[in-house]
């Protein structure tokens, strides 16, 4: 840590215009969440099940024999079929036959056909803070405990809509002939907070005149602006009190 501590603090104060006032290291909390997921795979309807939907659509068939009579395939591949289109809610079975549910109808007009796979697991990082959802592919080193919390810390609870959408752009697939989706969150579970280290430099710029914040975010390795724009929101008048205050003793 006080290798890349020195590595940024020369970064920051590369030009001989700024000045380091002051710097500190704390630590930023995340909530850990254990997060399962269902997943689909969507492919384009074989024209086999186009005609069988098309013929409960159009006829009142119970039987699949009936049906292997008239595609001239065998009984046993329909039953298999028909099988599949009421296990995936396709169809169901009325009192003269075999019926198209809407969810038959939506897929038959659309060409499409979605058949359950076994479902997923990740883990999710949510930084209130950031109001952000980030993807954790391996265990973050362990933060010194001794290290005081990010001073503006809030909480929030997490959103299922939104871990969803960070799923589907990070675990949805295209093959040549088909999908593979994540349909749906199963279960959360919230794990224990974790901690981010962040490393804070208050600087000076002489010819501009101005006061701003550097915050280091060592989860994403890079400069994190939300974490800046927070603190000089809410510091920069009192930065600039502190500094004509010195000014003025240093004169006397």
């Amino acid at each position: 840590m006080e290798e890349l501590i020195k590595k940024l603090a020369a970064s920051v104060a590369s030009s001989p215009d700024v000045l380091i006032r002051k710097s500190d290291v704390w630590r930023l909390p995340v909530v850990l969440l254990d997060v399962s997921y269902d997943r689909v795979k969507r492919l384009k309807m074989d024209i086999l099940m186009k005609m069988l939907l098309f013929a409960f659509q159009q006829s009142e068939i119970r039987r699949a024999a009936v049906l292997a009579d008239m595609l001239s395939v065998e009984e046993l591949f329909i039953s298999d079929l028909i099988h599949k289109m009421k296990r995936t809610g396709l169809i169901g079975l009325g009192k003269k036959g075999y019926v198209l549910t809407p969810k038959g109808y939506d897929y038959l007009e659309k060409g499409i056909f979605e058949e359950a796979l076994d479902g997923g697991q990740a883990l999710i990082s949510f930084s209130a803070a950031h109001d952000e959802y980030r993807m954790v592919e391996v265990d973050s080193a362990p933060v010194d405990e001794k290290l005081v919390v990010y001073r503006y810390a809030v909480e929030a609870e997490a959103n299922r809509e939104r871990m969803l959408g960070l799923l589907s752009n990070e675990k949805d697939a295209v093959e040549e002939s088909f999908q593979i989706l994540v349909s749906g969150i199963a279960d959360v579970e919230e794990l224990d907070n974790d901690y981010v280290a962040c490393i804070e430099f208050q600087l000076y710029d002489q010819e501009q005149d101005i006061l701003f914040a550097r915050i280091w975010n060592s989860g994403t390795g890079e400069w994190d602006e939300t974490l800046e724009k927070q603190v000089e929101e809410r510091e920069l008048v009192e930065w600039r009190e502190v500094m004509k205050a010195e000014k003025a003793e240093a004169n006397q």
